[in-house]
């Protein structure tokens, strides 16, 4: 497995593992400020969308100007059409199998799948497929680019521990999914980013998380909001 190609000073490090959780939960806390400024939910649904983009932009002014180097400090790792399909479906049926096992355990606790922010978004999906579909892309895009591309080899820079760095950019990855309310909205997105994150150390390819992200919630959206 490739090794990291760039390095980055402990106080760098740090500083941009820190913008890349504070960021995007900036992003979702700015649902409350325009709920107190009287915008509707689906205006506030909107502007934050856009306030994760303008995060990772960010992020990506923060890496080139600040730590003098890329977003992604993992060298890409390019497959033939066929390897790449293959190591999506492998990917896509690993997430299936972990999140299914995740709820069945979760529904031994009896706790609710669906939250009631949840069931308010998949309402407003219903009538306007476009924000749905830019959502999942936004979703795909940003969160895989900040989470495990930006922060998964940072965190193994800054503590040289693989397995703590896969563990603890799962585990702020789901917390940042807190507004939802319920436990299953935070547990799932953790193994979510378990499963991406062992894909990404796997593959070394951000473009086969990206799609896997995209495609798993825009199959779940649409068959949530029919």
């Amino acid at each position: 497995m490739q090794e990291p190609k760039y390095s980055s000073k402990k106080p760098l490090l740090i500083t941009g593992i820190l913008l890349s959780v504070l960021l995007p939960l900036v992003a979702i806390g700015s649902n409350l400020l325009f709920k107190k400024l009287g915008f509707s939910f689906e205006t506030q649904f909107y502007i934050s969308r856009f306030t994760i983009w303008f995060s990772l932009l960010l992020l990506l002014l923060y890496s080139l100007k600040i730590e003098k180097q890329p977003l992604l400090i993992w060298k890409e790792t390019e497959y033939p059409f066929s390897f790449f399909t293959i190591a999506l479906f492998k990917t896509f049926l690993k997430l299936f199998l972990a999140v299914l096992a995740t709820g069945l355990l979760m529904l031994l606790f009896k706790n609710p799948a669906e939250s009631a922010i949840l069931k308010k978004t998949l309402a407003l999906f219903k009538s306007n497929f476009l924000l749905l579909f830019f959502t999942c892309v936004t979703a795909g895009i940003t969160e895989e680019l900040i989470f495990r591309g930006y922060l998964l080899p940072r965190l193994e820079l800054l503590f040289k521990n693989r397995t703590l760095a896969i563990i603890l950019s799962s585990i702020l990855f789901g917390l940042l999914h807190f507004g939802y309310g319920t436990l299953f909205n935070i547990v799932g997105p953790i193994v979510i980013g378990l499963v991406f994150a062992l894909q990404y150390e796997k593959y070394r390819n951000i473009k086969i998380v990206i799609l896997c992200h995209f495609l798993w919630d825009l199959f779940l959206l649409l068959a949530k909001a029919r």
